[in-house]
C-alpha cells in the first residue's frame, strides 16, 4: 500500500507472509519541460548515440590498420633492424583479440555491477574505459605495441555490456506496445557505426590529417555525449523529472506495478532448453556477423581490390540499409496482430541466416568483384535481425532475469570475436580469394548447424523461474 506522508516522500508498506516492512521513497517531481511527453525518444536518441560511438571506437583499428603505411616508413627511415608490429600477423591478429579479451574482462561483473549501480552508472564507466581507450591510441602507437594492447583492452571494456544494456533499455523505457521498433532502433548502433565511421575514416586517411585524427575526433565525442548520459539518463522512467504522468502512464501500462530485486536463478536460466537454444543459435548467427564486422575493410581491400576511400564508402552502403531494414522489421511486428511472437522472431532469425547463408556461399564461388560485393552487402543487410530476434526470445522468456540470459550471449560474441582473428589468420594468411572461400563455407555450415533446434526448442512463454514469489504482496499497491 502507498501513501504520501508528506510533500517530499512517499511510503511503501509492504505486506508478506511473515511480515510487513515499510519504506520511503523520494516523491516525484516534474519538470515544466517535458519533452512533449516524449522523453523516451530523447532517451533512445542519446542511449543509442553513446552506443554508437562505443563501438565506432572498437572498430576503429580494424579500418586504420589499412592506412597505417606511414609507420612502416618511418620505420624503415629511422634504420630499424626490426620490422614494424605493423607488418607483422600475428601482432595484428593480436590487436583485433585485445578488443574481445577487455570486453570478456568487463562483463564477468557486469550482472553484479547492473544490479548493484543500474544501467546508468555502469555503462558511463564504460564510456570513460572507450574515451581513454580510443583518444590515446595514437600516442600509444608512437610509444609501444604493448600499450596499444593496453588500448584496445580499454575499448574492450568499453563495450562489454553494450548486448546487456540493449536488452535492459528498451524493458524499462518503451511501452509494450513500441517494444519492437525500441529494440529495433537501439540494436542499430552497430549499423550507424559503420554508416558513420568508415566513410569519415575513409576521408580522413587520404587526407592531410591522417588516421590519427579519426581517434581523437571519435574520442571526444565518446566523452562529451557519454557525460551528457549520465546526467540525463536514470535507470526508472518514475524517477525522471522530464516524464510526464501521461508519459509514465504509456510506458508502465501492462507491466508489473512495482520492481523488487530478485536473486538470479543461474542455475534454472542456464538449464532451461529455450535458452540453450537461443544461445547457441546467437552463436552461430553472430559468428557470420562478427567476421563481416571485423574483417569487412580488409576483404574488400585486399581480396577485391577496392581503394581506400572507395573501402570506406561502399563498406558504409550496407549497413545503411541494414538499419531501415531493422526499422521496418521491428516496425511491422508491433503492428502484427495474426501472428505469434514467436513465429515473428522465429522469421526474424531464419531470414538473417538465409541471407548470411546466400551471401557466403556466393562470395565463396563468385570470381566476379561486383557480384562479390552484391553478396557482400546482402549479406549484412539480412544479418540484422539475429541480435533481434535473440534478444526478444530471451527477453519473453526469461523477463526480470533478461540482463543475465543476455549477458551471457554478450560472452558468447566476445569469444567469437576473439577467435576469429586467430580463425582467420590461419585460414587466411595471404588474403587469397581461395582461403576466403574455404573459411566462407565453413562459417556457412555452422550457422547452419548452430540454428536447426531454434524453432523446436523455444517458446514466447515466460518460465517458471520468473513467477514472483512474493506477488501477493503487489496485490493491494496503487500505481505511482
Amino acid at each position: 500500500m502507498r501513501v504520501v506522508t508528506d510533500d517530499q516522500f512517499e511510503m511503501v508498506l509492504k505486506i508478506s507472509d511473515s511480515e510487513a516492512t515499510t519504506t520511503t521513497t523520494p516523491k516525484r517531481k516534474i519538470s515544466n519541460f517535458v519533452f512533449w511527453n516524449q522523453t523516451r525518444i530523447f532517451i533512445l536518441i542519446l542511449s543509442l548515440t553513446c552506443l554508437t560511438l562505443t563501438q565506432i571506437n572498437s572498430q576503429i583499428f580494424t579500418f586504420t590498420v589499412i592506412c597505417m603505411d606511414d609507420l612502416i616508413v618511418e620505420n624503415r627511415m629511422s634504420n630499424a633492424t626490426e620490422p614494424h608490429w605493423i607488418e607483422g600477423t600475428t601482432e595484428k591478429s593480436i590487436l583485433f583479440s585485445a578488443t574481445a579479451v577487455g570486453a570478456l574482462v568487463g562483463l564477468i561483473p557486469s550482472v553484479p555491477l547492473l544490479n548493484r549501480l543500474g544501467v546508468r552508472l555502469t555503462l558511463s564507466i564504460c564510456g570513460l574505459c572507450s574515451t581513454l581507450g580510443t583518444f590515446f591510441t595514437p600516442i600509444a602507437v608512437s610509444w609501444s605495441f604493448y600499450l596499444v594492447v593496453l588500448c584496445r583492452v580499454l575499448q574492450g571494456l568499453g563495450i562489454s555490456v553494450i548486448l546487456t544494456v540493449l536488452g535492459v533499455i528498451p524493458t524499462s523505457w518503451s511501452p509494450k506496445s513500441e517494444y519492437s521498433t525500441y529494440l529495433a532502433i537501439l540494436s542499430c548502433a552497430w549499423q550507424f557505426s559503420n554508416v558513420i565511421f568508415m566513410p569519415i575514416s575513409g576521408v580522413l586517411c587520404d587526407s592531410s590529417l591522417g588516421w590519427r585524427s579519426i581517434y581523437y575526433a571519435f574520442g571526444v565525442l565518446t566523452g562529451f555525449f557519454y557525460f551528457v548520459f549520465y546526467m540525463f539518463y536514470t535507470d526508472i522512467p518514475g524517477i525522471h523529472k522530464n516524464v510526464s504522468e501521461k508519459e509514465l502512464g504509456q510506458i508502465s501500462e501492462g507491466k508489473p506495478v512495482h520492481a523488487v530485486r530478485e536473486a538470479v536463478p543461474y542455475r534454472k536460466i542456464c538449464t532451461d532448453r529455450c535458452v540453450l537454444a537461443a544461445w547457441v543459435s546467437f552463436l552461430g548467427g553472430n559468428l557470420g556477423f562478427i567476421t563481416l564486422l571485423l574483417y569487412g575493410p580488409t576483404y574488400l581491400r585486399e581480396v577485391l581490390q577496392f581503394d581506400v576511400r572507395s573501402t570506406g564508402y561502399i563498406n558504409a552502403l550496407p549497413y545503411a540499409l541494414c538499419a531501415v531494414y531493422k526499422f521496418s522489421a521491428g516496425k511491422i511486428s508491433d503492428r502484427v496482430t495474426f501472428a505469434s511472437d514467436k513465429a515473428i522472431y522465429t522469421f526474424w532469425l531464419f531470414s538473417s541466416i538465409i541471407g548470411l547463408g546466400i551471401g557466403y556461399c556466393i562470395m565463396a564461388w563468385t570470381s566476379d568483384r561486383i557480384v562479390a560485393f552484391v553478396a557482400f552487402a546482402f549479406a549484412i543487410v539480412t544479418s540484422g535481425l539475429i541480435i533481434m530476434a535473440t534478444v526478444k526470445c530471451l527477453a519473453m522468456r526469461c523477463q526480470q532475469h533478461t540482463h543475465f540470459a543476455v549477458s551471457a550471449i554478450s560472452f558468447l560474441s566476445y569469444c567469437v570475436q576473439f577467435i576469429s582473428p586467430l580463425g582467420v589468420g590461419i585460414l587466411c594468411p595471404d588474403n587469397t580469394p581461395e582461403q576466403w572461400s574455404r573459411l566462407f563455407i565453413i562459417i556457412t555450415v555452422i550457422m547452419i548447424v548452430t540454428n536447426v533446434p531454434f524453432p523446436w526448442l523455444t517458446t514466447q512463454h515466460a518460465a517458471d523461474y520468473t513467477k514472483r514469489k512474493d506477488s501477493r504482496e503487489f496485490s493491494n499497491v496503487e500505481k505511482c
